[in-house]
């Protein structure tokens, strides 16, 4: 299997053991399931407060919420009709009579009323029944005050108008207070047209389920048309976001719509026996007419709750206040609309907190719902098969995205790009089709999937990487352990022969250094230099090989393969002594810290290419990975030769060959070195092409000239244009000798003892 597959593969693998635990384990887990919900419905309530930003205050008025404020109970002197506590219920009679006159859809009370107390009405009908008034007057206005207080024309008028709707209360059994669970309605509640028939019980029993009702006023409950639970579950946070579309009645077994529906049931035309059909698997509620016809299919969760689509922020529907709606000169304005009564006053106790406002009335979720309800609009969430495809999609996709870039970090903008792409979507859906997706669970397998992956590279992938940079982060640089890993190189016991570049380089008179320094300050001195010395080795793809003291062996093209490596061996010298330069300048501005031969430290460096052995060589309880050969024999004789000729980088021809287009040279010698029988050719690295150090055009012309006359074997000659050459090198401190000097009494020796017509021009060293 190559490289990628295998990648992608194990992308693939992780992408779904994270969808599976994202999907599957964390709606399994009480304590995730709990946490990511809740994470969940904070991203919900951010979608709907998007969708009702910019909506108006009182932008839509199919329905109308005849509100108790703050007008409708203030001191009859001031317009208002006083404490509501103190209002009598014959002043909801009138409030019916006065809005059925206009033909409303409904009027739904979101109220719950106790039976009124009537003692004071009835004593006050005696006493005027045995009062002798002496005024017509007097009659009149004892006459209007019991038909403004008539206990029963709430009833009345809610029986009459058959579009009247009263609030249930259904409660949980409560034995320390003595509110058991009942097995019957209330008695005197006639509550047969109030129920949903041809619901199976075992679909009933999903529903939220009440163990009692609460209400004490039955006389009222049975005068109205339909009634129904006017509660809101609240999430787990304190927020309404669900509204239950029907509550069963465990005791008798019945099911009640909730109040918003059994208004819908009749402006919809709704069969309140067969009319009903909880499809649980598909969590769509179907509501069927009594032509059998499917008039809305209404998306709930597993209770068989609707998720309520707020339209917009408090007072989005029209407020009228109470006082004025008991004005039959409005009635006009509520035909064909449906009509709450209900309180904003925070004294009443009916503020509640929603997701696109914390302070918001309960009537006005109901009017939120209802205006749903009939204009077919719902907030679908998507089924919980969906969203497990999604997770798996989404994480799978990604995986084998971010697998296949060798570093996974290079991916790092893919799962940020996929959770900000996946939260564009579900707002687009949400704000457009009122569908909602889930955020938090998808943006978390993306995220989870790249950690993985991650976590993945790190402790298994990368562990051989790890190993490689233990074994040789000392040595070697990053670029090449990487090179080394992708390459499948690992280091082992033995050596492998490969045509390769060795460099040696020291610290010119460094016995002198140990005289002049205390031994901290050497140590001190030392490791500043080796550090500079080492950091542009690695930075240039040497291999370090060991530190001889102040020397440093190295070379190229192992453990890893360098391209050109006698090109980077030999700007890696050039880097060296530009570094070294830095330092001296250091040095020298440290003043009196460090003694002048510090100041005018210079190195050598010898450069030979050819085959040689590296490897790991010693034994299985310590290896260290070295170099063998002539060809490394002669590199290190060149670094020591290189004082001879008071030169600072000497090179041989192999090295020479291959980069001499890229650097500035002097044609230095054929040279037999202390070991050797046979001569080669080197030279001294001057610098970098089109970097000629001052002085250098003319030196360099003239030098070469010199060495021509030389080896053509005209002694008199090239000794004097040694001399003039001579008089151009440059002799900074610490440089004892130059090369034109070294040939001036070579050319005297060889002119007293001429070598003959078969010299190949070389001179044998008789010193490293």
């Amino acid at each position: 299997m190559s490289d990628i597959l295998k990648r992608v593969s194990i992308g693939a693998i992780i992408g779904l053991a994270v969808a599976l635990f994202v999907g599957f384990g964390t709606q399994k887990i009480p304590f995730l399931k709990s946490l990511l919900d809740g994470y969940e419905y904070l991203s919900y309530d951010s979608r709907m407060k998007a969708k009702v930003s910019g909506v108006e205050e009182q932008s839509i008025d199919d329905v109308i919420i005849i509100d108790i404020d703050q007008n409708s109970v203030a001191a009859p002197e001031d317009g208002g009709l006083g404490n509501y506590k103190d209002w009598p219920h014959a002043t909801h009679g009138k409030l019916i009579e006065s809005v059925s006159s206009g033909n409303p859809k409904a009027i739904i009370f979101d109220i719950i009323f106790d039976p009124e107390n009537m003692a004071n009405y009835f004593l006050f009908s005696d006493l005027i029944g045995e009062h002798t008034f002496s005024t017509q007057e007097m009659v009149n206005r004892a006459n209007d005050f019991l038909l403004e207080r008539n206990p029963y024309s709430f009833v009345d008028q809610t029986a009459f108008t058959q579009k009247a709707y009263h609030a249930l209360v259904f409660e949980e059994e409560d034995s320390l207070n003595f509110l058991y669970k009942m097995d019957a309605e209330p008695e005197g509640y006639h509550y047969a047209n109030h129920i949903i028939h041809g619901i199976p019980r075992e679909i009933a029993e999903k529903l939220p389920t009440a163990d009692r009702i609460g209400n004490t006023h039955v006389e009222l409950l049975s005068a109205s048309v339909g009634s129904g639970s006017a509660n809101f579950p609240q999430d787990a946070d304190g927020i309404i976001r669900r509204a239950p579309t029907a509550i069963y009645f465990e005791g008798p077994e019945h099911v009640y719509p909730s109040l918003v529906m059994s208004a819908a049931i009749d402006i919809l035309g709704i069969k309140k026996d067969g009319g009903f059909d909880y499809d649980f698997d598909n969590h769509v509620l179907r509501l069927t007419d009594t032509t059998d016809t499917v008039v809305r299919e209404i998306p709930i969760d597993d209770h068989g709750r609707m998720y309520v689509n707020f339209f917009g922020r408090f007072k989005t529907f029209y407020y009228l206040p109470y006082t004025y709606c008991i004005d039959p000169n409005l009635a006009e304005y509520f035909e064909d609309k449906v009509a709450f009564v209900g309180a904003s006053l925070p004294g009443l106790m009916d503020l509640r907190n929603t997701p696109v406002q914390e302070t918001f009335a309960g009537v006005e979720v109901h009017a939120n719902v209802i205006h749903s309800i009939l204009q077919n609009q719902f907030i679908e969430p998507t089924s919980s098969k969906s969203n497990l495809m999604v997770i798996l999609i989404v994480a799978i996709l990604l995986g084998i995205m971010v697998s296949i870039p060798t570093k996974p970090l290079y991916t790092l903008p893919a799962p940020l790009v996929g959770i900000v792409a996946w939260v564009l979507f579900t707002y687009t859906q949400f704000l457009s089709n009122l569908v909602m997706w889930e955020i938090v669970r998808p943006a978390m397998s993306m995220a989870g999937t790249y950690l993985g992956i991650f976590l993945y590279n790190f402790l298994v992938v990368e562990k051989d990487k790890r190993f490689l940079k233990n074994t040789f982060s000392t040595y070697i640089s990053p670029e090449l352990i990487d090179q080394m890993y992708d390459n499948k190189e690992e280091p082992q016991l033995g050596g492998t022969e490969g045509y390769h570049t060795a460099f040696f380089t020291d610290i010119q008179s460094f016995s002198g250094f140990s005289e002049k320094l205390s031994a901290s300050d050497l140590v001190e001195l030392l490791n500043e230099y080796l550090t500079e010395m080492t950091d542009i080795l690695l930075n240039n793809k040497g291999t370090l090989d060991k530190y001889i003291g102040d020397a440093i062996v190295a070379f190229y093209g192992a453990p890893a393969p360098v391209n050109d490596h006698e090109y980077w061996a030999c700007l890696t010298a050039i880097k060296m002594q530009e570094g070294l330069a830095e330092l001296r300048e250091k040095w020298q501005a440290d003043g009196d810290r460090w003694p002048e031969i510090v100041h005018h430290m210079q190195n050598r460096i010898g450069i030979n290419t050819g085959p040689m052995v590296t490897g790991n060589m010693g034994s299985t309880m310590r290896m260290n990975y070295t170099m063998m050969g002539d060809t490394v024999n002669l590199a290190a004789r060149l670094e020591a030769s290189a004082k001879q000729y008071g030169i600072y980088i000497q090179v041989a021809e192999e090295s020479y060959k291959a980069c001499k287009d890229k650097f500035i040279w002097r044609d230095l010698d054929f040279v037999i070195v202390m070991g050797k029988t046979e001569p080669a050719q080197v030279f001294e690295l001057i610098s970098e092409d089109g970097n000629l150090p001052p002085g250098y055009d003319k030196l360099l012309p003239a030098y070469h000239e010199a060495v021509k006359l030389y080896r053509n074997q005209d002694w008199q000659t090239a000794i004097e244009a040694f001399k003039a050459s001579d008089e151009l090198e440059d002799m900074f401190p610490g440089r004892k000798t130059n090369p034109s000097r070294i040939y001036i009494p070579r050319c005297e020796h060889y002119a007293e003892n001429p070598p003959g017509d078969d010299w190949d021009g070389s001179w044998a060293l008789t010193k490293k």
